[in-house]
């Protein structure tokens, strides 16, 4: 056993006392959706703090469909990670406790990736810290056993907790959480190729986008559920918001980012398509304080009209896509 182990210890140069930490440009202020869901977010950090290109492993979203009570969970493809970044993920098995598998990975220099209760994440402050049970994933970067702290990537950015929070993450329970772990397997591909690659990625993805504009599936949708769902508690318009308006929009703002990386790199010339991406991305931001009005009303009168603009917009984005990859 390493002495690092041995005294309970993972901590390479990233230590909990590391320097401030300066989240990526994806997950900047000035962006319609500062953050998108926990796994796209963390991988986007995730691969920002290995110096690596996140902007490179986007094309996926153009396979975002409307499934019936949802927008598509986006998340990267594992093998499109592995072909640009040389990085592969693998379950982790539980079987002597989350901590001691933790510590033996983070000595390895492996980020664990592992479901938690963001009730212990300090970084939920004003949600869910201390208030409410809810389920997301983070990365755990380096743990101090010793002292109790843990250094971890979660949503927009790297975070520490310790004390009573790392109690709670690395309690015993009855079941052990779902984890898995980030290794490198190959040499990431070198910052002239990454271009070219991840437009081959594109065009792949191309191929399994929606054969339906799922914007106008949404709007029908909405239409069928109508009064009933804003007649129901504001709780549910948070959960019905995360799934529907805000997977849409981040999606499509992300999506943007990606043509625009390509277009910047020499790659392409996917500005219309750019704009228009980001665009929806900001339309479905619009939508969803129109949606939470009608909630605070309880009167779904008119919400699907209101999405006849987005659903313009998503066939100006694989219009000017298809045009830009003929």
């Amino acid at each position: 056993m390493s002495a690092a182990l041995a005294n309970g210890l993972a901590l390479r140069d990233d230590t909990p006392d590391a320097p401030a930490y300066a989240a990526h440009p994806l997950h900047g202020q000035d962006r319609a959706w500062p953050e998108t869901n926990c796994y796209v977010d963390l991988w986007i950090e995730l691969l920002h703090h290995r110096g690596r290109v996140p902007e490179a492993m986007l094309g996926f979203t153009v396979r975002q469909d409307f499934e019936g009570d949802q927008f598509t969970f986006f998340k990267p493809s594992m093998a499109e990670i592995e072909a640009l970044y040389g990085l592969r993920l693998d379950e982790l098995a539980i079987y002597d406790g989350l901590e001691r598998h933790a510590l033996i990975q983070a000595a390895r220099g492996n980020v664990v990736l592992v479901e938690v209760d963001a009730i212990h994440l300090p970084d939920t402050a004003g949600t869910t810290y201390g208030r409410e049970h809810s389920k997301t994933t983070i990365g755990i970067l380096a743990i101090d056993k010793a002292g109790r702290r843990l250094d971890y990537l979660h949503n927009a950015g790297r975070f520490q907790l310790s004390g009573d929070d790392y109690d709670g993450i690395f309690a015993e329970t009855t079941l052990p959480p779902y984890a898995e772990f980030v290794r490198p397997v190959a040499e990431p591909l070198p910052p002239d190729d990454l271009p070219k690659a991840a437009l081959g990625l594109l065009r792949a993805n191309m191929r399994h986008a929606p054969g339906r504009n799922p914007v106008a599936a949404f709007a029908a949708a909405l239409g069928e559920a109508g009064e009933p769902l804003v007649q129901r508690p504001l709780s549910v318009f948070h959960k019905y918001a995360f799934n529907t308006t805000r997977q849409l929009g981040a999606n499509f703002e992300m999506l943007g980012s990606h043509l625009s990386w390509l277009t910047a790199s020499g790659a392409g010339e996917f500005t219309a398509a750019a704009e228009a991406a980001t665009r929806l991305g900001g339309e479905a931001k619009a939508f969803q304080f129109q949606l939470a009005r009608a909630f605070a009303k309880r009167s779904a009168a008119g919400l699907p009209q209101r999405l006849e603009r987005a659903t313009a917009t998503y066939d100006d984005v694989f219009g000017a896509l298809r045009h830009a990859l003929a």
